[in-house]
């Protein structure tokens, strides 16, 4: 996996508050722009300023988590750094809708938080995925029988320039962790 930047993520408040101030004690253009910019956040997550410095007002808030059970466990993670709550109470609306009692400013910053690893998740998945997929031909050896090739028919030489090693190397450690099962012909040749 590539290094994990976190960049992307700041947290809602934070940025909120930097917002504010620059919309408060900056030059005209400045607090004009700053506040143009708070307003598209706050629409963006549909709640006010006040709403979000607003720590003891809670609302039900709706999100829609997915119906992967990976994707729902990235959820109740997200959940805990925000909350700092060990367990999470939710209401299943639907095959991928919770309903969970939040304010405004942990409703904002989970959305955030989990939509942001959620995209970043999903990416690592495909990545992987095609990585096993790779490694299970491999050590399987699921490959195209060259018996059947009509003499004389040469192969295409092999650039080993253009060959990615690291790429090579992840697939080789992948195949060691897959399962060592073998497929057993039913008829032979």
């Amino acid at each position: 996996m590539a290094t994990n930047d976190n960049s992307d993520y700041e947290s809602i408040k934070d940025r909120l508050r930097k917002i504010q101030a620059l919309a408060e004690g900056g030059y005209a253009g400045e607090a004009e722009a700053a506040k143009r910019i708070l307003e598209n956040l706050c629409r963006q997550y549909g709640v006010s300023m006040d709403d979000i410095l607003d720590k003891e007002k809670i609302s039900r808030c709706r999100f829609n988590v997915g119906r992967s059970k990976i994707y729902i466990r990235l959820f109740v993670q997200c959940y805990a750094n925000v909350t700092g709550n060990k367990s999470m109470k939710y209401s299943k609306v639907s095959g991928s809708d919770i309903i969970l009692d939040l304010t405004a400013y942990q409703a904002a910053e989970l959305a955030n938080l989990f939509f942001w690893h959620k995209a970043n998740l999903k990416k690592d998945l495909e990545k992987t995925q095609e990585l096993v997929f790779e490694a299970y031909i491999n050590k399987h050896h699921i490959i195209r029988d060259k018996s059947n090739d009509p003499e004389g028919e040469e192969e295409e030489p092999v650039d080993f320039s253009s060959i990615d090693f690291e790429h090579l190397k992840k697939v080789l450690y992948m195949q060691e962790t897959l399962n060592d099962n073998k497929y057993r012909k039913m008829i032979e040749k």
